[in-house]
């Protein structure tokens, strides 16, 4: 009775370390794919600029704005 307990002990340990080594996976992927989000609409949002004939040192100014307000919405969060 006692080397089933053991065994039920140790698999239980091992189901949540699996566990939580998912949700750091997790946690982990969805940063990078939210980075990847951003950075998608910051190049997007430059080539808007450029086919709009924005001069590029404005385009370029336009886009430092867009980062910042990035940045401040993520330290907000």
């Amino acid at each position: 009775m006692s080397f089933l307990f053991k065994y039920s002990v140790v698999l239980q340990i091992t189901k949540k370390l699996a566990e939580k080594r998912i949700k750091t996976l997790f946690r982990s992927q969805m940063c990078s794919m939210i980075q990847n989000i951003e950075k998608i609409a910051l190049l997007s949002e430059y080539v808007n600029l450029l086919t709009a004939e924005v001069e590029p040192e404005a385009a370029d100014q336009e886009m430092w704005d867009f980062e910042a307000q990035i940045d401040l919405a993520e330290r907000k969060q």
